[in-house]
């Protein structure tokens, strides 16, 4: 069997610089709250009714917050691979996410530890009024060799 051939070098630890930036947009629809639902078993009341949406003083159906979270994984994706495995994610949510509502994700290197071959990629979610959503990290080992 031929070995895998990437079209990009597989990144290290050591050549992931610090500070490094990635981002992502996305316009929330109301099929992505959907389809979120039908794979997790998610089905928030709120994110599909939306009388009872209003009845708890919104205007529209706020979307579940992990399907939010998941939308942290392309600029963690951009800046550690090929050559990551996620193993951990801490993100703190802020404010809802709207059907309807751009956001955009802004992932960051803020922290390596190249003897435990760790990234940490800082990440912050905005709506389009520039409204913090959440915020924390994703945790990347780079792959280790033997």
């Amino acid at each position: 069997m031929d070995k895998l051939s990437l079209t990009e070098k597989e990144k290290t630890v050591e050549s992931i610089p610090m500070g490094l930036r990635a981002y992502y947009s996305k316009t929330i629809t109301g099929a992505d709250a959907a389809i979120f639902a039908g794979v997790t078993g998610d089905f928030q009341p709120l994110t599909f009714n939306e009388a009872l949406a209003r009845e708890n003083g919104m205007e529209r159906c706020p979307i579940q917050n992990e399907l939010l979270a998941s939308y942290t994984w392309p600029v963690s994706t951009q800046i550690a691979s090929p050559g990551a495995v996620t193993i951990g994610q801490e993100l703190t949510f802020y404010k809802p996410a709207f059907i309807g509502d751009t956001v955009t994700v802004v992932g960051e290197v803020n922290k390596k530890v190249p003897e435990k071959k760790f990234v940490y990629v800082q990440t912050t979610i905005y709506n389009q009024n520039d409204e913090v959503l959440a915020d924390g990290f994703v945790l990347e080992l780079m792959r280790v060799h033997s």
